[in-house]
């Protein structure tokens, strides 16, 4: 019994140091001693201590701008409830104050970034930082078991996707707008159209990002003889259309019981459901490596598209020499090196006009010249003005 103890005690450490979900921190709290109640006092210290700890937590999650932008709606929507984001703590002290007149209580507690970050998420503060995004979620299969778009549960699975999308302050499509996207899917007359061309048509709809979602759905044995189990593994692929970067890929199974008797309609029924639960975990996943990517690209600067067309292999690389080798280009990528053809990723902290101006005037003292055939929100598409008079 002692060992079980032993083991179950180094669990629950264990559990406290390494919990991806949360993080320690220590704060301080103090509350006034009213009439002799020192019960009283310690219980508001104690509370104080919370709040001081949850907002701690906030500061993790938000940087210093964010946080004071909206520091009133934080400090009545979470720190008036800080309890219910403390997973568990410990006082490390606790006494009164040199005076007498109030009681300090010092606490490590761990805050569940998790919660917090859902919690603001739904107060649409997580999601300004990532500038209001239109989104636009398509079902396109790539499995040849994946339900049919129009089935049951696959406009379940939809319905729940959007909810949690819209919850989370992205800005989504109404049905005309991907009604047309399946329509150019449809007169094409293809159903396994290539990513590019999936991003293509979402960024002619005006969408900064694409989910492409899948349902494949099934119903397992018996469980334990009396009941059957539908089951839902729904698959998200997130893109940022600007780029055709590839954000996100998720997956996640939903899972509704049965009896094994049920009939088609029972079935039916536990089969929207199983693709329901799946859906709005997988679109919490999602949602989370969104707001991770977008961090990431605020520290860095826009992710910019720059297209380079009509220019050869020297012309190319020295197009590539200037980009790596000129201050205000963080993290060039080369997406795509074709003949006579290049896209180039970076990030930039400069507006389009003004990095459409650089590159130009940069290349043109390098005696490489150029025109600008287009420029739309994050892409600009360069062309060789001699092979186009050719």
């Amino acid at each position: 019994m002692k060992s079980l103890r032993l083991s179950l005690l180094v669990t629950i450490i264990g559990l406290w140091a390494h919990s991806a979900l949360a993080v320690e921190v220590e704060a301080t709290g103090m509350a006034a001693i009213l009439s002799g109640n020192i019960g009283s006092a310690r219980t508001q210290a104690v509370l104080n201590a919370q709040r001081s700890a949850v907002e701690q937590g906030v500061g993790v999650i938000l940087d210093s701008k964010t946080l004071m932008e909206n520091f009133d709606l934080i400090q009545d929507q979470v720190l008036t409830s800080s309890k219910g984001f403390i997973t568990n703590y410990l006082v490390l002290e606790e006494k009164k104050s040199a005076d007498g007149r109030s009681f300090l209580v010092k606490i490590k507690a761990n805050v569940s970034t998790d919660l917090l970050e859902d919690r603001l998420s739904a107060l649409r503060i997580l999601h300004r930082k990532m500038g209001n995004k239109r989104l636009m979620v398509i079902y396109h299969s790539e499995n040849p078991n994946a339900m049919k778009r129009t089935h049951g549960a696959t406009t379940a699975a939809l319905q729940a996707l959007r909810d949690e999308f819209n919850s989370a302050g992205f800005r989504l499509f109404n049905e005309s707008a991907t009604s047309e996207v399946y329509r150019q899917i449809e007169v094409a007359g293809r159903v396994d159209r290539p990513v590019d061309d999936l991003i293509a048509m979402a960024l002619d709809q005006q969408a900064d990002i694409l989910v492409r979602f899948e349902n494949i759905g099934g119903k397992r044995g018996p469980q334990g003889g009396a009941f059957s189990a539908a089951f839902s593994t729904i698959r998200v692929s997130v893109f940022d259309t600007n780029t055709g970067r590839q954000i996100a890929d998720a997956q996640t199974e939903g899972k509704q019981l049965l009896r094994a008797d049920a009939g088609p309609y029972d079935w039916e029924k536990a089969l929207a459901q199983a693709s329901i639960k799946a859906a709005r975990n997988v679109a919490d996943e999602a949602i989370s490596k969104i707001g991770n990517y977008y961090e990431q690209v605020e520290d860095q600067g826009n992710a910019m598209l720059l297209v380079f067309r009509g220019f050869d292999e020297d012309q190319k690389d020295a197009i590539l020499d200037y980009l790596e080798n000129t201050p205000g280009f963080q993290q060039l990528s080369e997406l795509k090196n074709t003949l006579n053809y290049m896209e180039i990723e970076v990030f930039s902290n400069q507006q389009p006009s003004r990095l459409r101006r650089m590159v130009r005037s940069g290349l043109k003292d390098k005696g490489l010249a150029m025109q600008t055939q287009s420029a739309s929100r994050n892409r600009i598409v360069f062309t060789n003005p001699r092979q186009s008079d050719n």
